[in-house]
């Protein structure tokens, strides 16, 4: 009975916090890796929640499956974030736009595939203005790579190239403030820190730990550099 309260304990803290570490939540954190029997039970508690339990270091993570309604992020819950006007493109072309910040920051080939500490807002910009701009130039080779990898760039490309330059306001319909509700998103979910002047973002803590040690193994690396280089070899046609 004690060890099912104690992987209560230790489920309730990551899902109201998102993480557990061992300076938080010492004591839970010990029972954790001490005893099997918690280890056991969180996972069968996690597995029910359609989620699991991954430890990178001292630190305890709860990751959501990518079919999780309960845990994870659905449409309706990113076109209310963007805002009451925003599209289920809208939401479509943010996931594109996360993607393409995680590339930009992880899309290292070597052990270590981080590839910056910080990333500029406005770079994130130019190159959102250049994969899609090309994608619309390259209709018919972007939709046999919608077909590939279920994703409808050629939308993407559509919602993004209307939007209005690089005013830096918070409307959804300029590139700049669609982009900073998608970073501001993120920072919420504790991925991503936004500088003060709302020029630039740096990865957290958690995000290097989740990409490093568990989202970046190398079948998912392999994959998601194929779907950039195929991106990049429809845009090239």
């Amino acid at each position: 009975m004690e060890h099912i309260r104690t992987a209560s304990q230790i489920l309730k803290v990551l899902m109201t916090d998102g993480k557990l570490t061992r300076t938080s939540h010492k004591d839970l954190f010990i029972s954790y890796i001490s005893e099997l029997e918690v280890e056991e039970i969180l996972g069968t508690m996690a597995e029910e929640l359609e989620a699991e339990v991954k430890r990178v270091n001292n630190t305890l993570y709860l990751i959501p499956s990518e079919d999780n309604e309960l845990l994870g992020f659905k449409h309706r819950d990113t076109r209310e974030w963007l805002g009451s006007s925003a599209r289920q493109a809208d939401a479509f072309l943010a996931y594109y736009i996360a993607a393409v910040i995680l590339n930009l920051f992880y899309g290292g080939k070597n052990r270590d595939p981080k590839q910056r500490e910080f990333l500029s807002l406005l770079h994130v910009v130019e190159e959102m203005d250049r994969r899609p701009g090309e994608v619309l130039q390259k209709k018919e080779a972007a939709k046999e790579l919608d077909q590939k990898i279920s994703m409808n760039f050629e939308i993407c490309a559509q919602v993004w190239d209307i939007k209005k330059g690089h005013e830096e306001n918070s409307r959804i319909t300029t590139k700049m403030g669609f982009l900073l509700r998608v970073v501001k998103l993120l920072q919420m979910e504790g991925l991503l820190r936004i500088s003060e002047d709302e020029k630039e973002v740096r990865t957290t803590e958690k995000l290097d730990d989740l990409m490093l040690h568990y989202y970046l193994n190398e079948e998912r690396v392999q994959e998601i550099q194929k779907i950039f280089r195929e991106e990049d070899y429809a845009e090239n046609q």
